[in-house]
């Protein structure tokens, strides 16, 4: 009864996702950050997505508890979303549902790297929808110098191996947010970012330590040789940049 009563009190918050009404999941207290700010955290990714084209799909590496996953559901995308925290993607899985997304959003608990293989991810907690969180190497968090003392195990793999191994659906549209390894995992998407069907990336890139602004440089070079460019109208605090393919 204990545990009945437990669950039945966690709260659904409701969130106007582009005037659709959705809730969300909130077991712990970084959950709620994202069903109350998280539409105002990252306007330009909302926007982005609110202009894609419906019937595409979306792929959202590092897809939290899934609000932008949402986003992309409601505007009428195939989405899949990686999230490789195992208690954040508990909540993922809960919101797709409890929004009838099952259809057009496959959570799949996994993280994305350069190569595919078996590693560790380091996180703080196990609240879901912590922020910080990195696979492989635990000070590669842009976050915080180290992303956290507990490892848990994990597979990963890359993007280009998702798409020619396990066959995929093709991105046409990628967001990238996982607050530490974004360079690794566009090096692991030489292939597939390279292919004239991927037509805008999203990816966070923090420039502030010396490390990080070596792996912003990295980043914009990689994608430059892919064939994008930057879109210069988006540009949010949360250091997010929008690569296109020039027409």
């Amino acid at each position: 009864m204990l545990s009945h009563l437990s669950s039945s009190l966690i709260p659904r918050v409701p969130v106007d996702i582009n005037g659709n009404a959705a809730t969300l999941y909130t077991p712990s207290k970084a959950s709620v950050y994202w069903a109350r700010y998280g539409m105002e955290a990252e306007p330009d990714t909302v926007r982005w997505i609110g202009a894609l084209e419906p019937g595409s799909v979306f792929w959202d590496i590092g897809a939290s508890v899934g609000l932008y996953s949402l986003c992309a559901g409601f505007r009428g995308l195939r989405v899949l979303a990686f999230e490789a925290n195992p208690f954040t993607y508990e909540c993922l899985l809960r919101n797709v549902k409890e929004n009838q997304k099952q259809d057009v959003i496959k959570p799949y608990c996994l993280a994305l790297a350069e190569t595919s293989g078996l590693g560790e991810l380091y996180v703080s907690s196990t609240e879901a929808g912590t922020v910080g969180n990195a696979f492989g190497d635990p000070r590669a968090s842009v976050i915080r110098d180290r992303a956290g003392d507990m490892a848990i195990a994990m597979m990963s793999t890359s993007i280009d191996d998702l798409v020619a191994r396990f066959s995929a659906p093709f991105p046409n549209h990628i967001k990238i947010d996982v607050d530490s390894i974004e360079d690794r995992i566009v090096a692991g998407g030489r292939q597939t970012l390279s292919d004239p069907r991927v037509r805008s990336v999203l990816i966070e890139i923090v420039g502030d330590t010396p490390v990080q602004v070596e792996r912003a440089g990295t980043i914009i070079g990689m994608m430059g040789e892919f064939g994008f460019a930057i879109d210069p109208t988006i540009g949010s605090p949360s250091g997010n940049r929008l690569f296109v393919r020039p027409n």
